[in-house]
């Protein structure tokens, strides 16, 4: 995640797919609801990565993304951080 106070761009990367794996569609979970349809990751340099646009999930917000097919899910909380004015 990039950003603070709960407004946050988030990417999602898988650093080592197979060779053969072009694309992999990739779901955005905010405390284990799915946010959304799920988005298409594809291969750039090596790996595959999606990011979804600057928005609010809010504070405290358990913020997980899964690639389909792999059992791996990569997750971080929202935090609040103060004025970064």
């Amino acid at each position: 995640m990039q950003g603070h106070n709960g407004g946050n761009s988030v990417t999602a990367i898988w650093t080592n797919p197979p060779r053969s794996v072009k694309a992999r569609a990739v779901r955005l979970t905010l405390h284990g609801d799915q946010l959304g349809n799920a988005e298409t990751a594809r291969r750039r340099h090596g790996t595959l990565s999606y990011t979804w646009s600057t928005f609010q999930q809010g504070t405290d917000v358990k913020v997980c993304v899964k690639f389909a097919g792999i059992n791996h899910v990569a997750c971080d909380w929202t935090k609040y951080v103060g004025n970064q004015g």
